[in-house]
């Protein structure tokens, strides 16, 4: 499974847990213009999720879709996005890589890792994903005309 676009997508999650986590600087897809944050995931799992999702039409105006998720977990989970918050983190097993081409030029970018991550609140705008394999339990979607519908703690 994949996903890359230009309407922005804001995930909220109550809480996040993921295991084999590694993270390094990237360039978004819109033309290599943003800077962004890759992280792969082992597994991931994801609790008490709503995403959102506003799109501008002619005509009509603004139409929003409203995901919402009790549970999901995906392996093989990369995340690429711009920006992320979380209200706490806790990780165990932390490392952080200088990957060098050679010792006379350095490639100049770095890896952090951990072999645990878990966090609550959870906010990302991402700009894409990609999954080997995602599974979801009590999902719902609702489309709606105007904005709104996943504000901050709205997540169940």
């Amino acid at each position: 499974m994949a996903f890359a676009g230009e309407v922005p997508v804001t995930v909220h999650a109550a809480r996040v847990s993921a295991s084999g986590v590694s993270a390094a600087p990237a360039a978004s897809g819109r033309g290599g213009l943003l800077p962004a944050l890759a992280t792969r995931m082992e597994q991931a799992t994801i609790q008490d999720a709503c995403v959102t999702s506003t799109a501008r039409l002619p005509v009509v105006g603004a139409v929003t879709a409203v995901v919402r998720i009790e549970r999901a977990s995906a392996s093989g989970l990369t995340v690429e996005t711009g920006k992320a918050t979380a209200r706490s983190v806790k990780l165990s097993g932390a490392k952080f890589g200088t990957p060098q081409g050679s010792l006379q030029r350095p490639t100049g970018l770095f890896t952090v890792g951990a072999q645990k991550v878990s966090g609550t609140t959870v906010t990302t705008q991402p700009h894409a994903f990609t999954a080997g394999t995602i599974t979801s339990r009590g999902v719902t979607i609702e489309v709606h005309q105007g904005e709104g519908g996943c504000e901050r703690g709205a997540a169940r």
